[in-house]
């Protein structure tokens, strides 16, 4: 197969940053597990920002993501409260179906059941004890109509 004909039969890549600093209100695309090309396992919200404080970094529409590798020993934790904001519940009020749901795909969409969904971000930057810089992601559950952070 030549390189046109591999062009050819792709499907685009989608374009999408990772989270960074700043504050975020955005819709759910998609939530996942997978694998990542070293092998390590992750799960991955894909969102799409409806607004932002900072809209020239971060402008309506654009596409991001937030991956947990699975291996980590907070991974669980983490995800879990993701999934307690996302769905706007209690962590005691977050069922074992609720989380089998939340991974499902939608025979329909091939998407998961929490796409749609609005959810907020406050990002942070923090240093870690490697001292490299990473992004704290702390979500928080909003009103599904709000079209704006200050909404």
């Amino acid at each position: 197969m030549t390189f046109l004909s591999q062009i050819q039969s792709a499907t685009a890549r989608r374009q999408s940053e990772y989270i960074g600093e700043g504050r975020y209100l955005c819709e759910l695309l998609d939530f996942k597990e997978g694998v990542s090309r070293k092998g390590r396992d992750f799960v991955v919200a894909e969102m799409k920002v409806i607004d932002s404080d900072n809209p020239e970094r971060h402008p309506q529409g654009a596409e991001r993501s937030w991956m947990q590798m699975t291996d980590t020993d907070t991974a669980a934790r983490n995800v879990r409260g993701f999934l307690t904001r996302a769905l706007n519940v209690s962590d005691d009020g977050l069922t074992d179906d609720m989380i089998e749901a939340a991974f499902e795909m939608n025979e329909e969409t091939g998407k998961s059941d929490l796409s749609g969904l609005m959810i907020g971000i406050n990002a942070r930057n923090i240093t870690t004890r490697k001292g490299n810089l990473f992004t704290v992601c702390d979500f928080y559950a909003v009103n599904q109509d709000v079209t704006s952070l200050d909404g």
